[in-house]
C-alpha cells in the first residue's frame, strides 16, 4: 500500500505546515544549520557519508553529511536563542535501508531552554495530537500515552530486573525464554536484542506509549540522574518515532562522552570524525538547561497516512544512487 508521488509531496507540505504552526504559536525560531560538517554525530553505532572540500590550492578537508543537526543547534542555543526547531535533511550510511529506514531522511529536531524532561514528553504528545488533527488522519491515537521506564519494561516483558552493565544479561535472558541471544553477547548487544524481541512487541500492544529512563550506559548526550539516563522514545506499534533528552550540559561532561564514543568507534573499526570546535566553544560559553527531541518526520507522516513503511513518502526515493538497494524493503 502506498500513495502517489504527488499526493506524498502534498502531504509532506501539509505536515510541514502543521509543524510550523505548532512551533510558531510557541514563539520558536526556525533555524538552518550546515549539511556538510566536521562532526556529523555523536553515537557509537551510526555510520556516516564522507565527503571533502577542495580549496583553490588543491588542499582537501574531510567532511561528512550530518546524521543530525544536534551539534549546530546547540551552538545556536549558545548564541542566546532559547526555543528553536528545524526540519532537517539528514543522512546515515551503513545499510540503513528498510521498511522504516532510508539513507536520506528528514528529522524534526527542537530544543527549549527551561523545559523539563516531563514537560518535553507532554509537549511531544501535544505536537503529535495537533499534527494528527491538522492532517485529518484516521490513525487511532491512544487516549493516554503510557509512560514506562526501561526497568519496568524489562520486568514486565522480559521477566528480569535490569542491571546496567550486567555481562550475564544474555544468559539470564535466554533462561527467561528469549531466543535471539548468544551466551557471549555483551550487555549492550543483549540489551538491544531483548528490547527488539520482548519489549517492542509489548509496547506495540499498547498502541502508543513512551519508553523512558534508559540505563546510564545508553545516555548518549542525555543527563544521568539517579543512575538513569533522562532519555525517552515514543512508540507507535513497533515504530520508534522520536528520541528525546534532558540535555547534558558542561564542556567537560560532553567531552568525556564524546571521547568514550570515539574510543568505542575505533574498537568497532568505524570512522572517527574530527572535533567540532564550534560545539566545544559553545559548551565553554555555556548553554542554559534545556531539553530536546529528534523526531522522524517521514515516519510520522507515513503513520498519519496509514502506511506501514516510509518508501512512499521519501521524495524520489528510488534515485539511481540507491538502485542496488531497491526491493530490500
Amino acid at each position: 500500500m502506498g500513495v502517489s508521488p504527488l499526493a506524498a509531496l502534498q502531504a509532506r507540505a501539509k505536515l510541514k505546515e502543521a509543524v510550523r504552526a505548532f512551533f510558531g504559536a510557541r514563539a520558536y525560531l526556525e533555524v538552518d544549520t550546515p549539511l556538510a560538517v566536521v562532526c556529523p554525530g555523536t553515537e557509537v553505532h551510526l555510520r556516516y557519508f564522507p565527503t571533502e572540500w577542495l580549496d583553490y590550492q588543491g588542499r582537501t578537508q574531510r567532511l561528512y553529511l550530518r546524521s543530525s543537526p544536534e551539534l549546530h543547534m546547540k551552538q545556536t542555543l549558545a548564541l542566546g536563542a532559547e526555543r528553536i526547531f528545524q526540519l532537517a535533511p539528514c543522512f546515515r550510511s551503513g545499510g540503513e535501508y528498510s521498511q522504516w529506514h532510508h539513507p536520506e531522511f528528514t528529522m524534526l529536531e527542537w530544543y527549549e531552554c527551561g523545559l523539563s524532561f516531563s514537560g518535553l514528553i507532554d509537549q511531544t504528545e501535544e505536537l503529535l495530537r495537533f499534527s494528527h488533527k491538522y492532517m485529518g488522519s484516521r490513525l487511532v491515537l491512544p487516549k493516554q500515552f503510557a509512560r514506562i521506564s526501561v526497568a519496568e519494561a524489562f520486568k514486565r516483558w522480559v521477566g528480569l530486573d535490569l542491571i546496567d552493565g550486567d555481562q550475564e544479561l544474555a544468559k539470564k535472558g535466554t533462561a527467561a525464554g528469549a531466543v535471539s541471544l548468544r551466551d557471549d553477547d555483551d550487555f549492550e548487544t543483549a540489551f538491544f536484542k531483548l528490547l527488539i524481541e520482548r519489549v517492542e512487541p509489548g509496547m506495540a500492544a499498547l498502541g502508543g506509549a513512551v519508553l523512558m529512563d534508559y540505563p546510564a550506559s545508553q545516555a548518549a548526550l542525555a543527563q544521568v540522574v539517579g543512575g538513569v539516563a533522562k532519555r525517552f522514545e515514543f512508540y507507535f506499534g513497533r515504530v520508534e518515532l522520536c528520541n528525546g533528552f534532558d540535555e547534558l550540559l558542561g564542556a567537560a561532561a560532553n567531552q568525556m562522552r564524546l571521547s568514550e564514543s570515539n574510543r568505542r568507534r575505533t574498537e568497532y573499526g568505524y570512522e572517527v570524525p574530527g572535533i567540532d570546535a564550534g560545539f566545544t566553544a559553545a559548551l565553554n560559553k555555556g548553554i542554559k538547561p534545556c531539553s530536546g527531541n529528534a523526531l522522524g518526520f517521514d515516519r510520522w507522516l507515513a503513520l498519519l497516512l496509514g502506511l506501514d513503511h516510509i518508501a512512499s513518502v521519501i521524495p524520489f526515493r528510488d534515485s539511481a544512487c540507491y538502485a542496488s538497494a531497491k526491493g530490500s524493503d
